[in-house]
């Protein structure tokens, strides 16, 4: 029965826009609930200056991260722009990923990933990178321009080069903004899901500069990892759930846990 499923009559609203918001709306429905995908966040390949020469460098690096599955696909689309004779085999280099997706957004290339944390995080993956990395002496981070520098940052403190490479942008899609705002007004959400700070912060532009801080008083916030839900709280609002493993179906596991729960102490 239908009223059985988790998310029986709840209303959900998806931020993450692509295949990975319609995989993630169609699970909900899979539970029970009804879902509005409107993107909050999107990319687009970046510009640098530095990459051709990063390209060129490739073979000088100790170690390639890559902290993003689209800082992975960015990468090799930007290897192959810039070299036509790249060959994602052509990667010799140790690799090392932050997180389980973003280590099978590698391992698609065809490409070996030597390291990855235990716990998805830039502050866990620099703890735990250095303890076994003693020796390493030049590192090639492929990332986003919004990713933090927690990683470069704590590297170059144990004296290591470190060369970041921005391989992609993150902007508002704002498209998006008249399909929120008529959602908001209508005040019929449950629960909001957000993928990293950026669509939080997309999010509350919208939010103030339409004055609709009194639409949020009913919706529940859920979130991927540390820094969305660090993100979510710097606003005043609390996060009803946020799953240890930074993934989109351990998010809406957690979702399903905190409705049911919530439907027990009804």
């Amino acid at each position: 029965m239908i009223n059985d499923l988790p998310l029986a009559g709840k209303k959900i609203l998806v931020t993450r826009g692509g295949r990975k918001g319609e995989e993630l709306a169609s699970k909900i429905i899979s539970k029970g609930g009804s879902s509005s995908i409107i993107p909050l966040i999107d990319f687009t390949v970046n510009n640098d200056q530095h990459a051709r020469e990063y390209v060129q460098k490739l073979p000088s690096y100790d170690w390639i991260i890559f902290t993003s599955q689209n800082g992975v696909n960015y990468f090799f689309e930007e290897c192959t722009r810039l070299n036509p004779n790249f060959c994602p085999s052509d990667i010799k280099n140790n690799v090392a990923a932050v997180g389980s997706k973003t280590k099978e957004a590698v391992e698609k290339y065809g490409v070996k990933v030597g390291f990855y944390p235990s716990q998805f995080s830039a502050a866990d993956f620099i703890v735990e990178f250095l303890k076994k990395e003693h020796s390493t002496k030049h590192i090639l981070i492929a990332k986003g321009n919004l990713a933090s520098r927690t990683i470069a940052d704590g590297l170059e403190e144990k004296k290591v080069l470190v060369d970041e490479w921005i391989v992609y942008r993150t902007f508002f899609p704002y498209k998006s903004r008249d399909k929120l705002v008529q959602l908001l007004v209508e005040r019929e959400l449950d629960y909001a899901t957000f993928t990293s700070p950026s669509t939080f912060h997309h999010f509350m532009e919208v939010v103030t500069s339409c004055s609709l801080q009194y639409a949020l008083k009913n919706i529940e916030f859920i979130a991927i990892g540390a820094v969305t839900k660090k993100a979510i709280e710097q606003y005043g609002f609390s996060v009803a759930a946020s799953p240890e493993v930074y993934t989109i179906d351990s998010m809406l596991d957690s979702l399903c846990q905190l409705a049911k729960l919530k439907e027990e102490k009804k």
